[in-house]
């Protein structure tokens, strides 16, 4: 007796989806009772290395092999079978002229097609590559749609994240141009660091005496370094080490001797990047001359070292004036009051005078007639 379910064969874990399913109530029925046109269909979609759907009837039943899963997201576990509508009722405004287009004979094909839908990822704007083309049945009926579609989200964004990559790119590079003309920037370098391959631009060589040709070709970290000022060299070369370790941004000022054999201040900016395995792969980066910004801030620093050293000088000149001050209002307290006291005494001594005075009056009155008494 022969396997009713023989068309399924080859279908993987999509064919176990249509055998578990219980098909009772189904407007399609049973898949043993299906006519040979919708075996045949549900046959090639279920064996195609590409992913593929099968709409079928006038309600569009969905059916899809296994390598349409991943699109499916959250429906997966219950969309064998369902309506095209409900299946994706969140893109159906925008699916249904385009299947209507199908069924009428105008079938095209979409790239890239943005669709804003419900993912195994939650909503989020999707996009989409695919075709729809009509199935007929024995008697040149319209029976169904083949979809064949691709999600190309990740390439979509991906190529998106390269152009703007690229843009970003751009104008950067427009920026060092401009501030190379404008001398702002002296050099551009760049560090293969698996191979220890150190390359600048002729503008760094010549800024530092060294031979552009060479800058071109490779030098050795070692020939760079030789230019920098012996009490910076260690600064330097912890600050390299330790940025080459953690990847990420990287700044360092310290002084090199440039062709004219004098020494200048610069700053040095780049960015490490590593593998993700944490491999450093490159360092790339900028000089700026900073020597102007270096004088204009010890400059400043003179300028305020002294401010400072003059404020404490006058402050010490003020507090000693203002002791002085004091003193001298303490003396000028003491003298007033020595002064009153003075007038005080010598007002006493008046009045006890005058008292004494009127005293020794009385007693010469009273001894004057005590002696007339004694006459009488």
């Amino acid at each position: 007796m022969s396997d009713p379910l023989a068309f399924l064969a080859g279908g993987g874990r999509a064919a176990e989806m249509i055998r578990a399913r219980d098909w009772t109530g189904h407007p399609l029925g049973g898949p043993e009772t299906w006519p040979d046109s919708l075996r045949t269909a549900v046959s090639l979609i279920l064996n195609s290395p590409e992913s593929m759907i099968l709409a079928w009837g006038p309600d569009l039943h969905f059916f899809f092999n296994e390598t349409y899963f991943p699109l499916l997201g959250p429906r997966l576990d219950w969309a064998m079978g369902e309506r095209f509508d409900r299946v994706w009722a969140d893109g159906w405004d925008q699916a249904r002229p385009i299947i209507e287009d199908a069924f009428a004979g105008r079938s095209r094909r979409f790239v890239d097609l943005p669709w804003k839908l419900d993912t195994d990822r939650g909503e989020a704007d999707t996009w989409w590559t695919f075709s729809y083309s009509r199935v007929l049945d024995g008697e040149g009926r319209v029976a169904g749609l083949f979809i064949l579609t691709n999600e190309t989200t990740a390439q979509v964004t991906a190529t998106r994240r390269l152009r703007e990559s690229e843009a970003l790119a751009r104008q950067n590079i427009e920026r060092v141009q401009l501030a190379l003309s404008a001398g702002a920037i002296i050099g551009t370098w760049f560090w293969d660091l698996p191979t220890d391959r150190f390359t600048v631009d002729e503008a760094f060589a010549r800024s530092f005496g060294l031979d552009p040709v060479l800058g071109r070709e490779g030098l050795s970290l070692e020939q760079v370094i030789e230019t920098v000022h012996p009490d910076d060299r260690a600064g330097l070369i912890a600050a390299i080490d330790a940025v080459v370790i953690r990847g990420g941004a990287y700044a360092h000022q310290y002084r090199t001797r440039r062709a004219d054999g004098h020494y200048y201040w610069l700053e040095a900016n780049g960015r490490v990047d590593h593998a993700p395995d944490g491999t450093p792969l490159s360092f790339p980066g900028v000089l700026i001359d900073v020597n102007e910004r270096r004088a204009v801030a010890a400059e400043r620093d003179r300028a305020t070292t002294m401010l400072r050293a003059l404020t404490e000088t006058l402050e010490q000149r003020v507090a000693a004036q203002t002791a002085e001050l004091m003193r001298a209002e303490e003396a000028l307290r003491q003298s007033q009051k020595m002064e009153a006291v003075g007038q005080l005494t010598g007002g006493l001594a008046h009045d006890f005078n005058n008292l004494l005075a009127g005293i020794s009056g009385s007693l010469e009155l009273m001894q004057a007639r005590l002696q007339q008494g004694r006459l009488k």
